[in-house]
């Protein structure tokens, strides 16, 4: 309705932003959608076993280094590669890690979404498909879900290019997939990943495209040399029905 009848909805429900309910809702949607479809197809086991791949436990610490880490150095060097080409030059700015942290809190996105694409459709995915086909089409899912907030001028999408985003939403998914699946299927390094690739451009300074471009040359690699495959202990299967 903010898209077809934008200003009944305003005087509804004020105007669509980040910071609107409505919003909030359609965000956490995937993840509501996988806490009812889990109790519903797999019981308290399953929820449990959800429940489970949020410990932190679940894999070595050194993931989570490898996502803050990889993210700034990734679009740090995507920045200065960027400058080099004719574009400006990108300003780090160190100030904005505690704001990174914050975003934790203050995304919407990372937690309201992940639960339901790496925690729930993927790993039925991953029954069907290889790695690699699988967060193909998951990121284009991905992507394409986000499309309605294109249409609607008080969100970020809408000064973004459609095709690009696709790119990034798709290339992330690969990205997501081959941490999620090395990780033995943890779902804070998936939220972790989903973080920093919102906000690792606050501080190092690159653009969207930039960070979009370097993803898809990380994507590709991964795919080329196979490295989407689960690590032999990986518990990414979901509870048998």
């Amino acid at each position: 309705m903010a898209i077809l009848a934008p200003d009944w909805f305003n005087r509804t429900f004020g105007q669509l932003d980040a910071s609107n309910p409505v919003f909030f809702v359609a965000v956490y949607a995937p993840t509501g959608l996988a806490l009812v479809l889990t109790a519903l197809f797999e019981g308290r086991a399953g929820l449990k076993a959800l429940a489970a791949r949020l410990d932190p436990r679940r894999c070595h610490p050194i993931w989570y280094l490898v996502v803050v880490g990889g993210f700034f150095g990734l679009t740090g060097l995507a920045g200065w590669i960027g400058s080099l080409s004719g574009g400006p030059a990108p300003v780090v700015k160190l100030s904005a890690l505690s704001g990174v942290a914050a975003s934790l809190l203050t995304d919407a996105g990372p937690l309201g979404e992940e639960l339901g694409w790496r925690g729930f459709a993927l790993p039925r995915m991953l029954r069907r498909w290889k790695p690699a086909l699988a967060a193909l089409i998951l990121g284009v899912i991905w992507g394409l879900w986000h499309l309605p907030a294109f249409y609607v001028s008080t969100l970020v999408q809408s000064q973004m290019s459609l095709p690009v985003f696709l790119l990034g939403a798709t290339s992330l998914s690969v990205v997501t997939c081959w941490r999620f699946l090395k990780s033995k299927g943890s779902l804070l390094i998936a939220i972790l990943t989903h973080l920093m690739a919102n906000h690792a451009l606050d501080v190092t300074g690159a653009s969207f495209n930039q960070m979009t471009y370097a993803l898809a040359v990380v994507a590709v690699v991964l795919i080329a040399t196979g490295q989407l495959t689960p690590e032999p202990a990986a518990e990414h299967q979901p509870v048998a029905t």
